[in-house]
């Protein structure tokens, strides 16, 4: 970590505590903030990890799932312990990488979430370029709201289906609607509700998706090219934090 990242993870701190008394909990993207990984748990690995476990490698791990915006406990996160909220963030990123869900870690749930975390704490240029920006990453299947080169809050999505994929790129959010509707259905069907919408690429937009609140990830689910979100509490939270115009970018 150079000196530069760890001012700016100790400067978040305070961004992330106002935000943890607003929501009434100290969310994962706020501690993230806070937390500076030490050097040891580099070369530190041992698998399979399971309830219970304790030490440096389960540090490692917890490094990465709140920085895929879960919520490790801070008990779980001081004492380096494979504790109940660190089981919980495993099983949700089976759930959501479709691997077995037995909330233990072996080589290849490991694999799927290094693989998905990145290296911790980076960030595209184009997400710490302005004062506001959205974070889209396909790997991770998240959105990170980021303020002020901090990440705020980080928000489970999913993408469009093979053959409607959402773009990648660089946006900006050209329209805002609340009560949004799509006729994805055609012209003689119910409109579809996607509320909460943020256009950004033409008729893309993040958005609530009721489907993926009731079915959640499975193997061939997606949208038609939106970014879909489950969390209906955060979407409409986010949805007043963005102004028109703000950058979006979509990339991995």
């Amino acid at each position: 970590m150079t000196p530069l990242l760890g001012r700016a993870l100790a400067a978040g701190a305070v961004l992330a505590m106002s935000i943890s008394l607003l929501t009434g909990t100290a969310g994962a993207a706020q501690r993230q903030e806070r937390y500076q990984p030490d050097a040891g748990t580099q070369n530190s690995l041992q698998l399979p990890m399971k309830a219970n476990d304790q030490g440096s490698y389960v540090r490692r791990l917890q490094e990465r799932l709140e920085w895929l915006g879960y919520d490790i406990s801070w008990r779980d996160h001081t004492l380096r312990r494979f504790g109940k909220s660190t089981k919980r963030a495993v099983t949700a990123a089976q759930d959501k990488f479709y691997l077995k869900e037995n909330g233990a870690v072996d080589r290849n749930t490991w694999n799927r979430i290094d693989a998905a975390a990145g290296e911790v704490g980076a960030l595209p240029r184009q997400c710490r370029s302005e004062a506001k920006t959205l974070c889209i990453d396909k790997s991770a299947k998240v959105i990170r709201y980021v303020n002020n080169g901090k990440v705020v809050k980080t928000i489970d999505v999913r993408f469009g289906v093979p053959g409607l994929d959402t773009p990648s790129g660089t946006f900006r959010v050209w329209l805002k609607w609340a009560d949004a509707t799509s006729g994805i259905n055609g012209p003689d069907q119910p409109r579809a509700p996607m509320p909460w919408a943020l256009f950004f690429a033409g008729d893309v937009a993040v958005h609530y998706s009721p489907t993926f609140a009731n079915a959640g990830y499975y193997p061939g689910g997606g949208s038609h090219g939106c970014v879909n979100v489950a969390d209906l509490a955060a979407v409409r939270w986010l949805f007043y934090q963005i102004p028109m115009g703000t950058l979006v970018h979509v990339y991995r």
